[in-house]
Order: structure tokens, then sequence, then C-alpha cells
């Protein structure tokens, strides 16, 4: 008798691990993987390759058909979606989330899906419908706020730019002038929104030192630079920095064209324009589309426009 109730329970235990297992085998599951994930892991990006969920829906993120976390879908676009976790039923897989990480979806209800128990205080259930989503800025806002605290108020590292100015130079009568300028930018983020920035531009000034000869001027200028957030997707960055230039003017000075004393005077003439000088002022961004900015220098270096991206 002990061995047949004995023989009885066993057999209970078993089919009902085969009846948690195959319900789970019944879920359609999507393969997808983790694009974005915030420091605090409470907004997921996600990729939605198959279409398999939209805004609004509740969907259950696995690995390898585990239950990790489950959320809201407050926001979709382009194949991706923006996860907003509620629930998180496995710490120790979901603290481990990481970038372009294999996961699979389960939309909708996964009471049936045989999870583990929900036993755990759960830091991230939403306790009102204010708490859900803010659907204009969630993406922005929420998954790279943290981000932001850290890398400052540009996300990425690095920033060329390309441009045109106005320059301190000279007229062909050898009077200073302005002069326009084409330039160039990059600048490097060292530290939490410190810049350090390379520019170089070149201009041409026409019939100088002689009539019959142009000279060409390249501007090299360093700058350390800080920056902060304006409004209406602004940044600022006021700077300060050294400049100095070398001009290359083919046939001034030549002796055998003209006098010595013209000759010098040639000679004199380019190398006023080589100046080097402590120089300041700001650069401003202003936001056009993601990765790019309209960028404004006002400087006792240069006075311009161009256009600078992010990466």
């Amino acid at each position: 008798m002990i061995l047949f109730l004995l023989f009885l329970s066993t057999t209970a235990l078993s089919q009902s691990a085969v009846n948690d297992f195959s319900n789970a085998a019944n879920f359609e599951l999507a393969n997808e993987k983790l694009l974005k994930i915030s420091g605090t892991k409470r907004i997921i990006l996600v990729s939605n390759s198959q279409d398999s969920f939209a805004k609004g829906d509740y969907i259950t993120i696995l690995i390898n058909k585990v239950p990790v976390a489950r959320g809201v879908v407050p926001k979709q676009e382009e194949n991706q979606a923006a996860v907003k976790v509620t629930k998180v039923y496995d710490e120790e897989l979901f603290k481990n989330f990481f970038v372009n990480q294999d996961v699979q979806i389960l939309r909708g209800d996964d009471s049936a899906y045989g999870k583990p128990a929900d036993n755990q205080d759960d830091q991230f259930k939403i306790t009102d419908s204010e708490s859900l989503y803010d659907d204009t800025t969630l993406l922005e806002e929420d998954l790279y706020g943290d981000e932001s605290q850290q890398t400052g108020v540009i996300k990425n590292d690095n920033i060329a730019s390309v441009g045109i100015g106005l320059v301190d130079g000279f007229n062909t009568a050898g009077k200073q002038d302005t002069n326009t300028q084409y330039n160039a930018a990059w600048s490097f983020q060292v530290e939490k929104n410190i810049w350090i920035e390379g520019f170089i531009g070149r201009h041409l000034i026409r019939a100088f030192p002689a009539d019959d000869i142009d000279t060409a001027v390249n501007q090299y200028i360093f700058r350390a630079k800080y920056s902060f957030e304006g409004p209406l997707y602004t940044v600022f960055m006021p700077y300060v920095g050294y400049k100095f230039a070398t001009a290359d003017s083919p046939g001034a000075g030549d002796v055998s064209k003209v006098g010595s004393d013209q000759a010098q005077r040639e000679l004199d003439l380019v190398a006023s324009v080589e100046q080097d000088e402590f120089v300041f002022g700001a650069t401003g961004f202003k936001r056009l589309v993601p990765g790019w900015f309209l960028r404004v220098d006002i400087g006792t270096d240069v006075m311009g426009v161009g256009l600078a991206l992010e990466f």
C-alpha cells in the first residue's frame, strides 16, 4: 500500500513538471536584442525586428526561455521600442543584462508560462498611472538621463565641425581688414563637460604683399572649453585658447624681381600675418536633428558659423 501511494505521488510530480514544460513550449517567443540600457535599468531599449509587440503592450523579457523582467512598451519607432520595467523575476540575470544580448520576448499575459514565484521586493512596480510613462520624453530623458549625469550635456565624446568665418587680416593695400576663412575643428570631451579642441582655418589674401603675389594663411588654434546646457536644445561652450598662424607667399621677397628694400618690405608684411596670441570666446550649438548641430563661434580669434556632428 505504501509503495502504491509513493508511486502515485511520484507520477503526479512528474506529470506536473511535464505540464509546466509543455505550457512554456506552447508560447510564441520572439528573438530580439537589448539595444540600450539606462543606468538604473529602469528603461531598456529592445529591438522589435519581428513586429511581435506594439506600443502599450506588456511584455516579458526572457533569457534562454527563463523569464527575467516584465514591463510596458510606452514608445516604439523604427523596429525598436522602449520598455519600462515594472517587475523583476530573476534578480541575478537582470543585473547582468548587457547591450546586444540575445533575449526572447513574450507579449501579453505571462501568468501561465511557469515563471518563478514572485516572492521578492519589487522596486520597479508602478504605483499609479502617473508613474507609468511620459510618452513625449521617455526615450530621451529616461533612457539617457542617467548617462547624461555621467557624460555631460553632450552624450558623445567627439564633435567634428566644418564652417566659414571672418578673421582679422589684411586687404590688398596692406591695411588691417577682415578675411573670409574656411575652417574645421575636432573637439574631445576629456571629462564631464570639459573639452579640448583643435581648430584649423585657411584663408587667402589676394594681391598681398604685392599686386602679383597672393598669400595663403593657415591658423591653428587650441582651445579648452566647458559646456553647459541652454534653452531650446542649445549647448554653450565658453573657451580660452592659443592661436598661431603661418603664411605661405610664393614669390615674396624675391630680390631678382624687385629691389632689396621692396623685397624686405614684402617679407615684413608676410611676417606680420604670422601672429601668435591667446584667444577667448564662446561656441554655441543648436541641435538640428539627432547628432547634428548648427555651430556658431564668437571670439577674438574667429566669428563664424558651421555644421557639427557628434559621435
